[in-house]
């Protein structure tokens, strides 16, 4: 078997995300202020020159939360707040360069999600509007107009079976399409127990949790709902098209993961992305977050040796890419 495919990005990618893009307040030991208010927990600290009292000119804004990088801006600052041009990356993986208003992007600028999506194009107000182009690793693409973060106006929609429609859209869908179907949002969380229970004790421990989705359930045995789920990872599916999915579910990569965590307990967040082709075999692991390089690679050796339900476009079964995404923290009980 080929070693996978993992490439990182370029870059480490810690801030907050765009709801957390709340005023801060400077420490203390910094003499210029910024142009944010105060927030619980929340310390800003800025490295660069003042003017009139206010961080001003070329810098980089550093926000902390509980001790970690929530956000962190290097670019053009006026008067505390990130103005004209400019790199901003949040905690949850995103990342932001372009042009920047009173903290917020807006303008011409480029973003990259923690799964790879890439939107190219024009923004208002921290939303993609205007025209823009957007290229999902999850399969499909848009190159047109948007409004409020939605495909709006004239454009061009390749879905994930290969699908091209040109034309116009209205609130991300075609016109005349019917609307998606929303079911209602599964009840309960699922959580993931040791297989083997620890040392000196005759409780398996819980090594994940809150998820709707059970760990351990293939696509055929999910409800109506948690696979509505599943399907919302997918901007460009097609209603009537399949993702793919983990033969025996999500449990086995996580547990094998844990294994290797609980030994160098680490903190953060691991996003990976698998091509599956249309025999239910991994081809490529790309990862894109890892809370250290052990895990990255632990984690691609396990995806590409699972066996998925393959992709179904038109009836057919298909390539498509299947997302990972888990959380690592280590007071989980």
């Amino acid at each position: 078997m080929k070693e996978p495919d993992m490439p990182m990005l370029p870059r480490p990618i810690p801030i907050l995300m765009c709801a957390l893009m709340l005023p801060m307040v400077a420490s203390a030991a910094e003499t210029c202020k910024l142009g944010y208010p105060e927030v619980d927990k929340v310390t800003v600290r800025w490295q660069g020159p003042c003017q009139d009292g206010y961080a001003h000119g070329k810098g980089i804004i550093e926000a902390r939360k509980d001790g970690e990088v929530s956000m962190l801006y290097e670019g053009m600052v006026e008067r505390g707040m990130p103005n004209g041009k400019g790199y901003m990356t949040l905690k949850s993986g995103t990342e932001y360069s372009g042009e920047f208003q009173n903290g917020r992007v807006h303008g011409k600028a480029v973003s990259v999600s923690q799964f790879g999506d890439r939107y190219t194009g024009e923004w208002e107000n921290f939303k993609r509007s205007g025209k823009g182009s957007i290229v999902y690793t999850l399969g499909g693409r848009y190159d047109g107009e948007w409004k409020d973060n939605d495909f709006h106006g004239q454009g061009v929609a390749l879905y994930s079976s290969g699908r091209r429609v040109e034309g116009e859209f209205v609130a991300g869908r075609p016109v005349g399409a019917p609307p998606r179907p929303t079911p209602a949002a599964p009840s309960g969380k699922h959580s993931l127990k040791e297989e083997v229970p620890h040392v000196g004790s005759n409780i398996p421990r819980t090594i994940a949790d809150g998820s709707a989705i059970p760990f351990d359930a293939s696509y055929d045995a999910l409800t109506e709902e948690q696979r509505h789920l599943v399907r919302g990872w997918y901007r460009m599916l097609d209603d009537s098209d399949e993702p793919p999915y983990p033969l025996r579910g999500t449990g086995n990569i996580f547990r094998a993961i844990q294994k290797l965590n609980a030994k160098n307990p680490a903190e953060g967040v691991l996003s990976m992305v698998v091509m599956v082709d249309s025999e239910g075999n991994a081809e490529t692991a790309n990862i894109h977050l890892s809370p250290n390089p052990d895990i990255a690679k632990l984690a691609g050796f396990v995806a590409m040796k699972e066996k998925y339900k393959p992709a179904r476009c038109s009836g057919k079964p298909c390539s498509m890419a299947f997302p990972y995404t888990m959380s690592f923290r280590t007071n989980l009980n």
